[in-house]
Order: structure tokens, then sequence, then C-alpha cells
């Protein structure tokens, strides 16, 4: 009897669901017309190949407008701010979207997810990862931006954590190991330079520009316990960058840099970090994970290094124990000036859908995926755990516990963070430690 009644208790929540589901109204805004902007990406890519599969379910058709990436930021940041409306949906990233959701020039995407009318059941925006979603959350105060609020300012699309990721080819021919922590780093490329001369032991970023810290510096700085910003009663109170643990962490990071990187390091970016570990010019990075991923996938004509790029764990202090990862999340937005909110909620959910992400996923584009649904897909882990990819899903599934956004959420937050990019390179250029990060905390103490 026990039994038929938990039968007919499954059967009856499943037809709820089928008519939950069924009743979700996918053609409310058919006919309608909305634009997508975005910066030219495999991301993107994914999206724009099953355009005709959402165009087919809603009826609304979309205006895919991709730009490449040295014109999109700029054309970005004009766009929401001036509150145009010639966008409906934006990608973009967490940090520069503080900035846009102070002045209302963002929707809080709260009052879609929240609204059953207006969220397809299915959607399970928990099934997002945590650190995702938390990245995405803050409130708006007058020109500040409190982490821990309740407003959603954009759907998490794809994400990157930091990864160390190394030629296989080159280490595995010397018998030596990835190195664990940021001595290890600069003592590994030292042994580099002398059995392989001919290339550079670490591909690394050194631009001035904020982009530059976040990938390896930001990473290897939390297990130093550097903090960007020192909170105080939930607001920024001073700033951690000149404190002994971060003293102690730019000595060691800087004799690094010196050891390791490039000539070319003070205007390198990350596409000279891609170009240097596919051709096998460079032996390691710190970078985006999805870097070493991308570059594996099997290539016909034999540019790439197909297998060749394994992951490790970012490097940490020394005695730290645990590493950490910083983590970039792209995601797209929906600017306040909108003229059409309805439907293009419509198609960031779509987007964002579990069954978009797990597409976008097999077609080795939307990497990484958003989902943990996606994760534990039998299809996705056959895909991510072949042999060209190496260890890429074990290290992920290590690494996603300890990844998280490590700058405080802030109103202005470029501007500080590309003084510390510049700080970099002027102690790097041998400028003493103690001082730079001294001065670089005064700028930025003036402007909290």
């Amino acid at each position: 009897m026990k039994k038929i009644k938990i039968f007919f208790s499954a059967l009856l929540f499943s037809m709820i669901s089928t008519f939950a589901l069924a009743d979700f109204d996918w053609k409310k805004y058919a006919g309608e017309k909305i634009v997508f902007a975005y910066d030219i990406h495999p991301y993107v890519d994914a999206l724009v190949e099953k355009l005709p599969e959402f165009e087919a379910l809603t009826g609304i058709k979309v205006d895919a407008q991709i730009f490449p990436d040295d014109v999109y930021w700029n054309k970005l940041n004009l766009e929401i701010t001036t509150d145009s409306g010639a966008w409906d949906v934006a990608g973009t990233g967490v940090q520069p979207t503080w900035d846009t959701s102070v002045g209302n020039h963002n929707v809080d995407l709260s009052k879609f997810l929240n609204d059953p009318s207006m969220t397809n059941p299915d959607y399970d925006y928990n099934d997002i990862y945590p650190s995702l979603r938390s990245a995405m959350t803050w409130d708006v105060k007058g020109e500040e931006v409190v982490g821990n609020g309740k407003g959603v300012w954009g759907l998490p699309h794809s994400f990157e954590n930091m990864n160390l990721m190394y030629r296989n080819d080159i280490l595995g021919k010397h018998n030596i190991k990835p190195p664990k922590t940021l001595p290890e780093l600069t003592a590994t490329c030292k042994k580099l330079k002398q059995v392989e001369p001919g290339i550079t032991p670490m591909a690394l970023r050194g631009v001035n520009f904020w982009s530059s810290v976040h990938t390896a510096p930001a990473s290897i700085a939390k297990s130093y316990g550097v903090v960007d910003y020192v909170m105080k009663d939930g607001k920024i109170a001073d700033t951690g960058l000149d404190s002994k643990a971060s003293i102690k962490f730019h000595k060691d990071y800087v004799a690094m840099v010196k050891e390791c990187a490039a000539k070319s390091w003070p205007n390198d970016n990350w596409y000279q970090v891609v170009d240097a570990l596919t051709s096998g010019n460079a032996a390691m990075a710190v970078d985006a994970n999805m870097f070493g991923f991308w570059n594996n996938i099997k290539d016909p004509d034999g540019k790439n290094p197909s297998g060749k790029i394994s992951f490790a764990p970012p490097p940490t202090a020394p005695g730290a124990k645990n590493f950490e990862s910083n983590i970039w999340i792209w995601c797209i937005t929906m600017p306040s000036a909108s003229k059409k909110q309805g439907p293009a909620w419509y198609f960031m959910q779509w987007a964002t859908s579990k069954k978009m992400v797990l597409d976008g996923a097999m077609m080795g584009k939307m990497v990484n995926p958003i989902r943990k649904s996606t994760w534990d897909s039998a299809d996705w882990k056959k895909y991510a755990n072949q042999p060209e990819f190496n260890n890429y899903y074990d290290t992920f599934m290590e690494v996603q516990d300890r990844a998280e956004l490590f700058f405080t959420p802030r109103y202005g937050f470029g501007e500080a963070m590309n003084a510390w990019s510049v700080a970099m390179q002027e102690m790097v250029n041998g400028r003493p430690v103690e001082e730079t990060l001294k001065e670089l905390a005064g700028s930025i103490r003036a402007g909290i």
C-alpha cells in the first residue's frame, strides 16, 4: 500500500511539473525584436549559432551585434551610461557592472526571477554555482556598491577560474613537476632557462590594466592573506595593499616576474599569453583555465597543441594551507533604457538555461559552463574527459570549491585597480616595494 501511495505521489508531482512547464508562455512576446550586443568571443558564437532555436521557441527576433574586443568595451560603457536604449541585452563582466549599476543604468533582474509569470519554472537559478550568483548580487546606495545585497544585476553566462597551465611536453621532457608555491615557481623558471634556453618559462600578463592583476596576482596574493579593501560595519574602511602580507607577496611576485616573464611582459595581455602557451614559446602560465581547454581541442591543421597543456591549481604562499583561485565572470545584463525588457528577459533566461548551457559546453565554446547540472551531466563528463583535455575536468572540480571573486564590489573599481597594475610595473622596474605600495595605498585611501 505504501509503495502505491509513493507511486501516485510521484505521478502527481510529475503531472504538476509537466503542467507548469507547458503552462509557461514562451510565445508571450512573439513578433517583438531585440538587440543583443557582445564582444567577439567563443561564448557568443555558441549563442548566435543557436539563435534560430530561440526564435522558433519564442517568435522573438534577435539582432546580434558583435564587435571586436578593442571597440566593444568603450562602446559598452557609452551605450549603457548614456541610456541610449540602443541595446536590450549586453555582454559584460562583474567589475564593469559595478560602475554601470550605479545611476540606475542596469535593470535589477530579481523582479523577473521572482515572477513566475516571467520565468520558466524549469530555469532553476540556484543550479548556477553560488560563487557566480553571489558575485552578481549587490545593492546600490547612492554611488556606493554594497556587496551581500539583494539586487541581481546580471546573469552569469560563462566564467574562468585561474589555473596553473603548463606544457606537459616541455616539463615532462625534463621531469619537472608543476610548482606548488610562488617561490617554487620562480625556481622552476630558473631551471627551465637552463634546460630550455630558447623558450620563455612563464607567459604572464603585465599590461597597465586591471585585468593584469585579476589573474595570477589576485589568486596568489589571496593565499598570502592580501585583501584589496578592509571592511568595517559593511563599508570599505581602508585598503590592504600596503599590509605586511602584501609587502611579502609583492616581493615574491616581483622576483618571479623578473625570473620568469618575457621581456615584453609590460605590454603583454591575454592574447600574448594564449599565443605563447599554444605555440610552445612559453612553458607555463597562471591565467584563465579555458585558454588551455580551447587550445587542447584537436586541430586538423596541427596548429594547436592537441593535449599538450595540462592543469594544476594556482601556486600559493609558502606554507599556505590552501590554494586560491580568482574568477572572471562573463555575464549578460539588461540596460535600463531598453524598451523591450520583457522579450529581453526571455532571451536572457534562454541564453543561460540548462539546455543552452549544456549545448554550448558540448560545442566546446561556453567553457567553463556555469551550471552544476552541466558538470554532473554524463554527456559533458564524457566530452570534457577526452584524452586531449588531460586533467581539465578533475582540476576544475578541485579548484572550483575554492574559486570566488576576490575583489570587493566598488564604484570606480577600474581606476584603483589600474593603479595597482602600474605599481606592479614600477616594482618590477626596480622601485622599492614598500615605497611603491605605500604610495599606491595612499592614492586609494584618498578615493575611499
